[in-house]
């Protein structure tokens, strides 16, 4: 395992006399309320935009979501659809409120959080499809949204990177879509069948494990063959040609670590535009906890910057 960052390692020592409880040995509902208290860890949150829950209704039901608007924006800002993580069985609008505010606020963007559905009460395509749909309904009212339409992103840490690119990956096969214009994807779990050498390397690592990783696609996918399925999993895909531009941050010890790198390669062989960063000594998420760990503060910079970038 690689050389773990001395921030990290004080951090864990400092949380050893709490060991996270394992997903299989507690009930769904304590998992979830367990990656909550994380929350404390994220640092500050910014009051330099103006926040307002909503629904957005699909077919058939409906999906929580979160507005983040730059204070004191004029008309229609570039927009970011996001999809938070949480190993597609827990993660909400608060578990990413600082980091949606952050993006925002840096970027000068307009952030649309989206709750989609969560395993294991939801399994494959169920959360891929609130991802496709809930970007064509802010596409759709991106005027009330105050947002620009030709200027739209989606992005996601961890399992929510993955509905963040298939979404990206995915949509030009619909008639009269709007333009993903960028994807960003922090620590992207990107290949269900967890093919890549950093599962094995890094299986031990903190924050998230080769058996956790393992159970939480069990949750989702409990069907093994739709793993394989390239609507599930972007790098199932051949080819990337006509994909947006990416901007694409990873944590060295994490057993996701090769998915970015593969994603960002198979990107560049396509003729597509990546940005790839990987932060070493980090491990998986650890942006989401830049209240004590300074590296994920200036990823969390860097990471608004570059997709604002590709917006503005």
């Amino acid at each position: 395992m690689g050389n773990l960052d001395a921030q990290v390692r004080e951090l864990l020592t400092s949380l050893s006399d709490e060991p996270p409880a394992q997903p299989w040995d507690v009930s769904i509902a304590a998992y979830r309320s367990a990656g909550e208290k994380l929350v404390a860890l994220a640092g500050e949150p910014s009051s330099a935009c103006d926040v307002r829950d909503f629904e957005i209704h699909l077919s058939g039901r409906a999906v929580g979501a979160r507005s983040y608007r730059p204070k004191g924006a004029v008309g229609g800002v570039p927009g970011v659809v996001y999809f938070h993580g949480g190993g597609f069985v827990r993660g909400s609008l608060e578990s990413h409120d600082r980091l949606c505010r952050e993006l925002s606020v840096q970027g000068g963007l307009s952030v649309i959080a989206v709750e989609y559905r969560l395993a294991p009460e939801n399994t494959f395509p169920n959360a891929h499809d609130d991802a496709m749909n809930s970007f064509h309904w802010v596409a759709d009212h991106s005027d009330e949204l105050n947002i620009d339409r030709n200027a739209l992103a989606v992005a996601g840490d961890s399992a929510g990177a993955m509905l963040a690119a298939a979404t990206a990956v995915g949509i030009r096969g619909h008639a009269n879509s709007a333009v993903v214009k960028a994807q960003g994807l922090l620590c992207p779990v990107l290949d269900a069948t967890l093919a890549s050498a950093s599962v094995e390397q890094y299986g031990t690592a903190p924050i998230l494990s080769r058996p956790v990783l393992e159970w939480s696609i069990d949750q989702y996918f409990p069907n093994v063959r739709d793993r394989r399925s390239p609507v599930a999993s972007p790098l199932m895909k051949e080819s990337l040609a006509g994909a947006p531009p990416a901007v694409i941050f990873s944590a060295e010890v994490d057993p996701v670590s090769d998915d970015a790198r593969r994603y960002a390669a198979t990107l560049e062989a396509s003729g597509v535009a990546s940005e790839f960063c990987e932060y070493a000594g980090m491990p998986h998420s650890f942006f989401l906890l830049a209240g004590v760990l300074e590296e994920g503060e200036r990823a969390i910079a860097g990471f608004a910057e570059k997709l604002s970038g590709l917006l503005h």
